[in-house]
């Protein structure tokens, strides 16, 4: 079933080179030890059958999950694949991988799934093949539990939740950056075979480099291990998987086919230099206080997302994982890996001039490795019991630390992105002390289209404060909104829809906020997420703010 963290106490160090030399991290396994073998085959099946699991809820709840904010422009590159390619070089330089899945699920799901579950379908299957990988590689390296516990605690988190459904390219730069770490050391049938695994990470590490320009972070917490345990095979890897990492992003992005150097270039002078592109200094509102490429976060900002968007539940368990993997470094390399690619994205985010807004969405690969140290906890809580009526009373106590997180996806449901824990007292707590109820437009449910459906003439429009014109143009090409949005389009607007992202609204918004009561509301725990306001007392507030 794998080795629990208990019995590493009592074998030599698997990561560190010894000093004649050789690496006895996987040392030969003799021809009679059959057992082995089979319990790899169990766990490539207990990998599948998580997977399956995982897209099966994934893709059974993406109906209720409106379309958010970037999944419209998401959607509408990936149609136009592979005619025209809207990535790399244009834009804000969004790499071509993203659409690639996208494009892949649709092509699949468009003859049995509505559109926009059709075009979540690549992302889902990609998220889900990544939770496999998780389970495999968590129960070879620690144990059953720490398996179950790791995909637990990543399926559990409201705000992960949320983002593995998406059409977009956050969801599928996890699931490539969990791939990548799951490949990564991981035992060949034999030494000399190690080069065919060692290539398999470089094109896993490449298709994290063209899900979006964080993914170029990843190289450097495995670069970072390799080089304080001394590992010949780590190294190698890395030598090797670099170079293929390259070679798999240029052969991913079209776009620079004609000229990879030049390409390049261009790619990162547009992911580097969004304060001089219009529309991309994005602001965020953060403890009462604006901020954005000009005045940066603080510091402590990733430590303090963490700490109030993730269920205590899980939090404690990651916690336990985090502090047991730092003690026993040496011991248990397996451990600093996680913790290294956990905390690589969180050092990153709190560094000055780095995109501030959208919460936990900037660094959301961080929050699959503290699932997969929230794995490592319920593994040594585990090991830590001896008799059976304690292991039994131990995994009471872990399921009972995972169902915090259990409850909060289903009370937070469809509105996952407005998660906020006890520990700042939820949806209500975080709005008080000056965060974000909201913002990605995922509260624009159907109640709310079906209110609008059924009280705004078929001659009369709506205009939306603060949207994103692709989403407004998709659910008009599906039907999910039958009225007119367009300023040009004929007839008179009737009313005007707001969400609570203090960082999107305008003077007229605040002004209508305080000053008019709204005709329509959606609200979670009494928090205003959406409201609709009659298009004259829009038409005052624009004055009234002049």
């Amino acid at each position: 079933m794998g080795a629990t963290l208990s019995q590493f106490k009592n074998r030599p160090d698997p990561f560190v080179v010894p000093p004649n030399g050789r690496n006895t991290m996987y040392p030969p396994k003799r021809p009679t030890e059959e057992p082995a073998e089979t319990s790899i085959r169990t766990m490539v099946i207990g990998s599948i059958v998580v997977a399956v699991l995982c897209a099966a809820a994934l893709m059974a709840t993406s109906p209720m999950l409106p379309m958010a904010w970037d999944e419209g422009n998401s959607i509408l590159r990936a149609e136009q694949i592979p005619d025209r390619w809207q990535y790399t070089t244009a834009s804000e330089g969004h790499p071509a991988f993203y659409g690639m899945v996208i494009a892949a699920g649709d092509r699949v799901g468009s003859y049995f799934l509505s559109p926009l579950d059709s075009a979540r379908l690549g992302p889902i299957v990609l998220f889900a093949v990544a939770a496999g990988a998780m389970f495999f590689r968590m129960w070879k390296e620690f144990s059953l539990v720490g398996a179950v516990g790791a995909v637990a605690a990543l399926m559990l988190m409201p705000r992960m939740f949320a983002h593995a459904h998406f059409a977009s390219f956050d969801g599928p730069l996890v699931s490539c950056w969990i791939l990548t770490w799951a490949l990564f050391m991981l035992p060949a049938s034999t030494p000399k075979r190690r080069w065919i695994v060692q290539v398999l990470w470089g094109i896993a590490l490449g298709m994290t480099l063209s899900c979006k320009a964080t993914g170029w972070i990843a190289p450097v917490p495995f670069i970072c291990w390799a080089l304080i345990y001394r590992n010949r095979y780590a190294i190698g890897t890395v030598l090797l998987g670099l170079p293929v990492a390259l070679l798999t992003f240029v052969g991913l992005n079209p776009p620079i086919w004609d000229a990879p150097l030049a390409g390049m270039q261009t790619f990162f002078n547009l992911n580097l230099g969004r304060a001089d592109q219009e529309g991309l200094n994005i602001s965020t509102y953060f403890l009462g206080r604006m901020y954005n490429l000009d005045h940066s976060l603080p510091w402590y900002n990733t430590l303090l997302w963490t700490g109030i968007s993730v269920p205590l539940g899980i939090l404690l368990l990651s916690l336990v994982g985090l502090c047991t993997s730092i003690k026993r470094f040496r011991a248990d390399g397996y451990g600093m890996l996680l913790v290294l690619n956990w905390a690589v994205l969180m050092v990153v985010r709190a560094l000055p001039g780095v995109p501030p807004h959208d919460g936990i969405r900037l660094f959301l690969p961080c929050f699959a490795f503290l699932a997969a140290l929230a794995g490592v906890g319920c593994a040594v809580v585990f090991a830590r019991a001896e008799e059976l009526w304690q292991k039994a009373l131990t995994l009471a106590v872990i399921g009972l630390l995972l169902v915090t997180g259990a409850g909060s996806v289903w009370y937070y449901a469809p509105n996952w992105l407005s998660y906020y824990n006890l520990a700042i007292g939820g949806l209500p707590g975080a709005t008080k002390m000056g965060m974000e109820p909201t913002y990605y437009w995922d509260a624009l449910d159907g109640d709310v289209l079906d209110w609008l459906h059924e009280n705004t003439a078929e001659d009369e429009k709506v205009k939306f404060g603060s949207s994103s014109p692709e989403n407004l143009e998709l659910m008009r090409r599906w039907g999910t909104l039958n009225r007119e949005t367009a300023d040009r389009a004929p007839g008179n607007f009737r009313w005007y829809v707001i969400q609570h992202r203090p960082s999107g609204l305008f003077p007229a918004d605040h002004w209508l906020i305080k000053n008019v009561e709204p005709k329509y509301r959606t609200s979670l725990l009494d928090v205003p997420l959406v409201e609709v306001y009659d298009y004259a007392d829009y038409q005052k507030s624009l004055r009234e703010t002049k």
